[in-house]
């Protein structure tokens, strides 16, 4: 929970240094008061305790009313539909002791990617989904469910390996997408949308450009920063700051050391800032 001082109410060390009407007012008593209870005046004893129980009742009213208007918590939600997903992706890990081999490796992704209509058992050959794009097909998976995704950016890193490059991811998932979803229902977009490894300026820019191009109000967008480097995390999310800009990232079952389960399910996760960063004004 976070609370503000509120700048409307009286504040006890205003009522010794006024800044408002109403403090230079309570000073005013105040100050009037001290001599009565200097002389060893009843009225100024009384006054006094009056003074201290009417703050007090005062205070609590309004520590309650900034709690009321400042708390609030976190919990796992799932997010709204989004018509627009933005992926980022990592260079391609089959997570397969059989697909070790880089060599190997290389030519059932060729052979994949230069087949006109691939099918299931083409995508099994290189154990795609138990690979690391896992998170993100089930990402598109959820948004679809819900009927309403449309579109969905793939951003990539340069690279300089055909195997390791996140290019080479960006069209295996294509592909795939293609493949389960057909050509009419999703536009794929991976034109212009690769930086350089750490280029986390540019990578932020490449999410507010994604943002403010669509053709979407931000509120039907959703930047899922599950994949992608620590640092490309953080750059994409950077570029969801501005208010009714939605992250999410995809959340699995995991063991005691933290290992996802082999048969866990895994869902999206709202990431909501606007409560931390764009808390209600107490000036109502």
């Amino acid at each position: 929970m976070l609370t503000k001082k509120s700048k409307n109410l009286p504040q006890i060390e205003g009522f010794f240094s006024p800044r408002s009407p109403l403090e230079f007012l309570g000073y005013t008593i105040v100050s009037g008061m001290i001599p009565l209870i200097w002389a060893g005046q009843p009225i100024g004893f009384i006054f006094v305790s009056l003074f201290a129980l009417v703050w007090w009742q005062i205070d609590r009213w309004r520590t309650r009313k900034q709690a009321q208007r400042t708390a609030f918590s976190v919990n796992k939600e799932s997010p709204r539909p989004a018509k627009g997903l933005i992926l980022l992706l990592s260079p391609y890990n089959p997570n397969s002791p059989s697909l070790k081999d880089e060599t190997l490796l290389k030519q059932l992704l060729d052979t994949l990617l230069n087949l006109p209509d691939p099918q299931a058992a083409d995508f099994d050959q290189i154990n795609l989904l138990s690979s690391n794009l896992f998170p993100q097909i089930k990402a598109v998976e959820y948004h679809i469910q819900q009927g309403s995704l449309r579109d969905v950016w793939l951003i990539t890193s340069e690279s300089y390996d055909t195997v390791k490059g996140s290019e080479i991811t960006a069209a295996i998932l294509e592909k795939y997408l293609h493949f389960q979803y057909g050509q009419q229902r999703l536009d794929i977009h991976t034109k212009n949308l690769s930086v350089k490894d750490y280029d986390y300026a540019s990578l932020c820019q490449l999410g507010e450009k994604i943002f403010r191009e669509a053709g979407y109000k931000d509120e039907v967008l959703v930047a899922d920063i599950t994949g992608g480097t620590k640092m490309m995390s953080v750059a994409l999310a950077m570029a969801c700051i501005p208010p009714g800009r939605r992250m999410q990232y995809m959340d699995s079952q995991r063991d005691w050391q933290g290992n996802p389960l082999p048969k866990g399910q895994m869902s999206p996760v709202v990431i909501d800032i606007d409560p931390i960063l764009y808390q209600p004004s107490n000036s109502k």
